[in-house]
């Protein structure tokens, strides 16, 4: 019976960690073309899932919050600074505001302007939709015209250049420049209906509020491009991460590749010629421990066969092998090579990293696999220690008695070790191997 061959896995699919390009994309869009800090992304079907964030991605979305938020608590002082400005102005102003009359009407007015400022600048008037930015902007503006066309000598301009710069820096062009024109002509048209009204002052009061409008919109400009910047760069540092995770995974496969050409096709034909020797073994005159003994052996081809398919899976990014399998570990080298071994567990559980959990099991397949090799007849014993701070496997093996230590079944190429110590190092880990006064331990130690 043939064994059966390797199959390797098809492509692995790009990491899911960071966004398609298409949705990356939306979500820049969507965080630069509104005012509001909202990230929105979009995928080819309506009923899909979009794509998480990355966190380098997650981190940049964050920052760019973290700007504009700063950026408007210090704006907000100066709407402190134009709601007093506006209140010590009007009390100078012909009408001066009252209880009866004009007077009234000023006081009215000049409330209408004053309390959405000061409602905006106590955060009590929410700025997250352009519905929400346009009020408050018309608002302020309405009531500041009014102001201008009841009261002389009044600042009445200090509302209506703070409604501009509202609508320049949180509403899209069309619609900000829409309602500024609109409240510049209502202040040009106010301030010419006073008495002795002139022209150029009129002029001049309205270019100054267009000018204010002008320098909100290029200070939106740069905060825009400050985040476009700092988004462009995380993306360009994922797209740099999934380009090396690709190439990685080229070798990878390569190297799979490799491994089922060589190695698998070799255990193939063993495993072969291991069941023909078990049917030769089942004649009568076959001494019964040749046929166990042959037995064990098409056992262990089979499970290196198996070993070789993880190791594959392994490259291709599949589901590895971790100490939660040591149990079943143990239990093969206890079964199949006869080796007097234990396994315990000390501390609380926790999960590993996939790699780490991965390179510590095959730390301890080596460590056993020597311990097989070398020191037959001796006790090993497995320990998996969860310490606050640090994982600990260690792998020793004690001889029994002044017995002497046989000679080894098999030798093995003497870089196992190393790869060992590489393969822990490359997670983050220590190991070490060394005699000890009965014996030799194997000490593998991950922060985790």
């Amino acid at each position: 019976m043939a064994a059966e061959p390797i199959r390797l896995a098809p492509r692995a699919a790009p990491p899911t960690g960071t966004l398609a390009r298409g949705s990356r994309s939306a979500a820049v869009s969507a965080l630069l073309g509104h005012s509001a800090p909202i990230i929105q992304t979009v995928t080819d079907s309506p009923a899909e899932t979009p794509p998480p964030l990355s966190p380098r991605m997650a981190v940049a979305v964050a920052r760019t919050r973290d700007r504009r938020e700063r950026w408007g608590a210090r704006m907000r002082p100066l709407l402190w600074v134009v709601v007093i400005s506006l209140a010590v102005a009007s009390l100078r102003g012909r009408p001066a505001p009252g209880w009866s009359g004009a007077g009234l009407a000023v006081t009215f007015v000049l409330a209408g302007c004053i309390v959405p400022m000061i409602a905006a600048a106590a955060k009590r008037w929410p700025l997250e939709t352009e519905v929400q930015c346009a009020a408050l902007s018309v608002c302020i503006g309405g009531f500041g015209i009014a102001l201008a066309a009841l009261q002389v000598n009044g600042v009445a301009t200090l509302p209506v250049s703070a409604a501009v710069m509202t609508a320049f820096m949180f509403l899209e062009p069309k619609l900000a420049g829409l309602i500024a024109g609109v409240e510049l002509v209502g202040l040009f048209a106010a301030i010419l209906l006073q008495p002795d009204a002139s022209l150029t002052n009129a002029v001049t009061l309205a270019l100054f509020c267009a000018v204010l409008g002008v320098m909100a919109w290029s200070m939106r400009q740069a905060g825009r491009a400050s985040d476009r910047a700092e988004l462009l760069l995380a993306q360009l540092e994922d797209a740099r991460e999934a380009e090396a995770q690709a190439v990685a995974l080229a070798e990878r496969t390569r190297i799979a590749q490799e491994l089922h050409d060589v190695l698998a096709q070799s255990l193939s034909g063993l495993a072969i010629q291991m069941e023909a020797a078990r049917r030769l073994a089942r004649r009568p005159e076959v001494d019964d421990n040749l046929r166990e003994l042959i037995d064990r052996s098409g056992k262990l081809v089979k499970e290196g066969l198996a070993d070789a398919r993880r190791a594959v899976g392994a490259l291709r990014g599949d589901e590895v092998p971790t100490v939660d399998r040591l149990p079943e570990l143990v239990d093969r080298y206890r079964c199949d090579l006869e080796l007097d071994v234990a396994l315990t567990v000390t501390g609380t559980r926790r999960d590993l990293p996939i790699d780490a959990g991965f390179a510590l099991y095959r730390g301890a397949q080596e460590a056993l696999t020597n311990a097989a090799r070398y020191a037959r007849g001796s006790k090993t014993q497995v320990t998996l220690r969860y310490d606050k701070d640090v994982t600990v496997l260690t792998v020793e093996d004690c001889r029994t008695g002044s017995a002497p230590v046989p000679a080894p079944v098999a030798t093995g190429s003497g870089l196992g070790l190393t790869g060992m110590s590489e393969r822990i190092a490359a997670v983050g880990g220590t190991a070490t191997a060394g005699p000890t006064e009965r014996g030799w331990l194997v000490r593998m130690e991950i922060s985790a």
